[in-house]
């Protein structure tokens, strides 16, 4: 199975001049962390920002896929990185439990998503509208008559990459996030998810890395 990880950005937010996938957690680089736990699997790293930088920390074997338009946005960068081969879409600025990945690569579904049910949206998360077993929406401040509304962990596992490729041409602005090419999929293929019930976080803000510091302390 493949696993593209999505490693391009900058993080201004985080105020380090640094890509993302290289701060530190508990003394391993973000990237570290995902190449072991990816042990098993055929890994595409999406590199942009200071690309130098973080080549320098990929071992033989992981192939580079380049987005020169990185500042552009995500949805460039998941088009770079895909192949034809099924597998999973990987944010680069997440930790968590090597578990949560191992379960959903074993997910059946066309598409399937790591849902946590235990987060709020207070503005920033990305967030799934399940509706029975199916995920039908993806995107901030969900709306609707949903069973369930949880927050993406920002891994996706895909097997339909043609109907992938299909919307990812279909969003007008490729400045986008790619979750929004993620939204256009599930209306067209079946989405499930697997429910996390194991620590992870995703590192925006300096106040995230140190809670994720602390956790790994």
């Amino acid at each position: 199975m493949r696993a593209v990880l999505l490693a391009a950005g900058r993080g201004r937010r985080l105020g380090r001049d640094v890509p993302k996938c290289l701060l530190e957690v508990g003394g391993k680089t973000l990237l570290r962390r995902h190449l072991e736990a990816l042990r098993g699997f055929d890994v595409t790293v999406v590199v942009g920002y200071r690309k130098e930088m973080v080549l320098e920390h990929l071992p033989r074997g992981v192939e580079v896929r380049v987005n020169s338009d990185y500042a552009k946005g995500s949805l460039l960068s998941l088009a770079c990185g895909l192949s034809d081969e099924e597998g999973v879409i990987m944010d680069a600025d997440v930790v968590y439990d090597p578990e949560l990945l191992r379960r959903l690569a074993r997910a059946k579904d066309p598409v399937a998503f790591l849902l946590d049910p235990r987060s709020r949206f207070t503005g920033e998360e990305m967030m799934l509208g399940v509706r029975g077993r199916r995920v039908l929406e993806v995107g901030r401040g969900l709306t609707g008559d949903f069973d369930l509304v949880g927050e993406t962990v920002g891994f996706t596992k895909v097997s339909c990459i043609p109907e992938l490729r299909h919307v990812i041409a279909q969003v007008a602005d490729p400045g986008t996030e790619y979750e929004e090419a993620l939204n256009r999929l599930v209306k067209r293929v079946p989405a499930g998810f697997v429910l996390v019930d194991r620590p992870w976080m995703e590192i925006d803000f300096p106040e995230d890395l140190a809670r994720a510091v602390e956790m790994y302390r």
